[in-house]
């Protein structure tokens, strides 16, 4: 059974169902992503919030109508996202899918009110993406492929963190963790080696997984590759999480997933007391569909 699965299975059995709370919902491929997720039992009920009108056209085309759903009928952006966290702060739901909005006005919402979403001195969000490889018969994790632009070593560990409790969650348990670069000697001119070489020493003795840079992608997705070069270490191509060097490289990795292969992708950002779905607004159905899965497990 793919992990996928696993997880569509786990949030069946689950007997309290998750309610979203939806930014800007006047979306298609998102309407159609919560009327899947609704109908597989995944979910309750969704709060919609945004363009009623448009809302209830989209809803329409699906054989469904506007009220069967609670909606928050707000025309701007920016007040449907702050609308959006009051009633996830208020208890009205569970957490977040970003819809027709640009990423940067969700979260600025979310950050004004930092206090009430992030315990005290842990402020700090990321983004997590689990695909599960068609290629190669197996589940990664990968952080940060759409929040952190340059993250330094504090950050990576960090991301590192959010990245293995979302492993965890799904089921990895002591997970392989390589720390990217491209190349696996230290370089004094490639800052992302000599991050991985830091962060593995900070976190080698650590029991709850292995960790290891820095690794050229290759030699943490291949054995053969790994084999190859003469790679030595705990990670001989069978790593489980994978750590960017910046978001140029997280983001199109995953986007080169996307559209270069038949992998099962989701992402969701972590790090608050909420998880946040935010897919591209250019993502297809499965893939926020997947999202909405995976964030009601987390």
């Amino acid at each position: 059974m793919s992990i996928f699965s696993k997880i569509i299975s786990k949030s069946k059995e689950n007997k309290i169902k998750r309610v979203p709370i939806v930014v800007c919902a006047e979306e298609e491929e998102l309407i159609k992503a919560l009327l899947d997720a609704l109908k597989e039992d995944i979910i309750a009920s969704p709060t919609l919030v945004g363009d009623a009108i448009k809302i209830s056209e989209i809803l329409s085309k699906h054989g469904r109508k506007i009220e069967e759903f609670k909606v928050v009928d707000i025309k701007t952006k920016e007040e449907a996202s702050r609308e959006a966290v009051d009633l996830v702060l208020k208890g009205k739901g569970d957490f977040l899918i970003k819809g027709l909005v640009d990423t940067s006005i969700i979260l600025k919402a979310i950050l004004n009110k930092k206090e009430e979403i992030f315990e005290k001195g842990k402020a700090f969000f990321s983004h997590v993406a689990v695909a599960e490889l068609d290629s190669l018969d197996r589940t990664i994790v990968f952080g940060d492929a759409a929040m952190n632009i340059l993250p330094d070593v504090e950050a990576k560990i960090k991301i590192l963190e959010n990245c293995y409790y979302v492993a965890k969650r799904i089921g990895i348990e002591k997970p392989k963790i390589a720390i990217l670069a491209a190349k696996e000697k230290v370089s004094e001119k490639m800052q992302a080696t000599k991050d991985a070489a830091e962060i593995t020493k900070i976190l080698e003795n650590d029991s709850r997984f292995i960790v290891e840079g820095p690794l050229a992608f290759d030699n943490a997705i291949s054995e053969r590759a790994a084999k190859v070069k003469g790679i030595k270490g705990k990670i001989q191509g069978d790593a489980d999480i994978f750590i960017m060097p910046n978001i140029e490289a997280g983001n199109i990795f995953y986007k080169a997933l996307c559209y270069l292969t038949k992998s099962k992708n989701a992402g969701i950002l972590v790090g608050g007391k909420i998880p946040i779905v935010i897919t591209s607004r250019a993502d297809e159905e499965e893939s926020k569909f997947l999202s909405i899965v995976l964030a009601s497990v987390v």
